[in-house]
């Protein structure tokens, strides 16, 4: 949350503007976000920072000064709840209603996506949530003359609904908490519409909503964390997790059975890697969590949610706090469109991508091919086998190409994705901490959580209901890392889910036979640059497959970067 004491905002640097607040949760958000400004105003001209106290700034630009106080604020109180919730002595002595009461801001922005807080980290009261925030800003902006209260929404639809396949299983499958998020967005803009028609008030109320995945918090290297605690972690396991501050231990994958499962406890305390968690190159985006550089370029992808810089989306407020129309307030009611994905949003994707290229060739380790983010267990099967795909003909080729790829049978490519597996025994354990893995003999290898479950394993016992096989069949295709040579076709309602070794190799068939050579390698676009026409086919060849997820953007696409391998 961000207050500052004048909302007259002028267009060179701003000389009525003294004090700039900003809130977040945790000390540690705080700090990252006041280096992202300093690292950002180190590249303007003519403008100093200075570092005055650990959560403060200094600022200067030629004549004029600006502070900027930084300090923890939950903005959701304790105890909140449908008995509290219309309570006027509950509201005023909580921490934002008295923060609000002591700074007595001009101008008011909350950046907090207030839909995914109530929908993810309230969901048990939601409604309460909304109701109690957006009431206490309307009756504190009336109490302590904020002249604008500027909200950063969201759609709720994952990029606007392209990227339905990534977050959840299919547009036809959405589960309780994407309706939860949807119906919170959308409730949230007609409380402030319905605010904002209040004769009595002066605020002025804004809210704009990104439809991509917006900005990043940081992007750095180290050990991984849940998103949220996984609900039935087994004892031994749950403790190291809380005692860590959710990150995620690696253990040695367990293998099962499926027809032969026992009743004995598992002892994972014994399978621990050396008090090791899973670690690597990962950026923190939005509200679901970290992802891996694989993850990353895949979701941001132009074709899945896009990517959009959270300057970008500054500047838009900024204009609008200045009073000028952009066309992008949704309030009042149907008067504003959502910020699509821009060019510059790409544009800085790439950058990160470069960033984490970077950071393997520093290293020499590739990063994990996937973290527990919010999103489909199928998103990760894909990413993994692309990875894997990768990784291998890597080690045998040198430079990774579809013709190596349709050049193996089903059985040849299972079994050495099985081997390479078996001589990297820290690939495995990274992988399976997220995701488990089908032997090509049908054989599960597991860590203790079983994502596509939602369940711990402390027994074997509890995997009993894959014994099942079309229980089986669903899980193969939609939450596993299935390496059996043999491709099966899974009808899911409209859509058809591939799974198997098999299914890879048809992929690099279908586009080395049907589509590689089939574009010219340049074209000159309307806007006079210079494109990649085939890019403008993988949509094309999604549908040519009829499979939730297209052939090539995993098998090609991001084999091992984003340049297609087609000689």
């Amino acid at each position: 949350m961000n207050t500052c004491p004048d909302s007259r905002l002028h267009t060179a640097c701003h000389p009525e503007l003294e004090t700039i607040h900003i809130t977040t949760r945790s000390e540690a958000s705080l700090v990252r976000q006041l280096w992202k400004i300093k690292d950002f105003l180190a590249r303007e001209e003519d403008v100093r920072v200075e570092q005055v106290e650990p959560l403060n700034l200094a600022l200067e630009c030629g004549p004029n000064r600006l502070r900027i106080e930084a300090e923890q604020l939950d903005i959701v109180p304790e105890g909140l709840g449908s008995s509290t919730v219309d309570d006027e002595s509950f509201r005023k002595a909580s921490a934002l209603y008295s923060y609000l009461a002591e700074k007595r801001p001009e101008t008011l922005v909350l950046g907090v996506n207030l839909a995914s807080v109530a929908s993810y980290k309230k969901k048990e009261i939601q409604n309460a949530v909304l109701a109690w925030v957006l009431i206490t800003l309307k009756e504190a902006a009336d109490e302590f003359g904020i002249e604008t209260v500027a909200l950063i929404g969201t759609t709720a639809l994952g990029g606007m609904g392209s990227n339905m396949v990534w977050t959840h299983q299919s547009s036809q499958q959405m589960d309780s908490n994407l309706v939860n998020k949807i119906l919170a967005a959308y409730g949230i803009l007609g409380i402030v519409d319905r605010i904002h028609q209040d004769s009595d008030s002066s605020t002025r109320w804004v809210l704009l909503t990104p439809g991509s995945l917006l900005g990043y918090d940081y992007l750095d290297s180290g050990p991984v964390r849940y998103f949220s605690l996984p609900e039935g972690l087994p004892e031994g396991v749950e403790e190291p997790v809380c005692k860590s501050c959710l990150k995620v231990p690696l253990y040695e994958p367990l293998e099962f059975d499926l027809l032969a499962l026992s009743d004995e406890p598992i002892l994972w305390e014994e399978r621990r890697v050396k008090e090791a968690f899973l670690s690597g190159a990962k950026i923190k985006c939005g509200e679901s969590g970290e992802y891996s550089p694989f993850q990353f370029a895949c979701l941001s992808h132009a074709f899945q949610m896009g990517f959009n810089t959270d300057v970008f989306i500054a500047r838009i407020l900024m204009d609008e706090l200045m009073g000028k129309s952009t066309g992008y307030n949704q309030i009042p009611l149907g008067s504003g469109k959502v910020i699509e994905p821009t060019a510059r949003g790409q544009l800085e994707r790439d950058l990160v991508l470069k960033r984490f290229a970077e950071t393997e060739r520093e290293t020499g380790i590739r990063a994990p091919p996937i973290y527990p983010a919010l999103g489909s267990t199928r998103t990760q099967k894909e990413i993994v086998l692309a990875d894997l795909l990768y990784r291998l003909l890597k080690e045998h080729f040198g430079e990774p190409t579809l013709r190596q790829i349709s050049a193996y049978s089903p059985e040849a490519l299972a079994k050495e994705l099985w081997e390479y597996l078996q001589a990297h025994p820290q690939l495995f354990a990274e992988i399976t901490a997220v995701i488990p893995v089908i032997s090509p003999e049908g054989k599960l290898c597991t860590g203790p959580y079983v994502m596509y479950l939602k369940k711990g394993v402390s027994r074997a016992s509890d995997l009993a209901e894959l014994a099942d096989k079309e229980c089986l069949r669903d899980f193969a295709a939609l939450g596993a890392v299935d390496l059996r040579p043999a491709g099966e076709q899974l009808s899911c309602g409209r859509r058809v889910y591939e799974t198997g070794v098999e299914i890879l190799i048809k992929r690099a068939r279908l586009i080395l036979d049907r589509y590689a050579c089939a574009f010219p390698s340049t074209e000159i676009d309307q806007a006079g640059s210079s494109t990649d026409p085939r890019v403008r086919h993988w949509k094309l060849l999604s549908s040519e497959s009829q499979t939730a997820f297209d052939p090539v953007f995993f098998v090609v696409q991001f084999l091992g970067g984003e340049r297609p391998y087609l000689q």
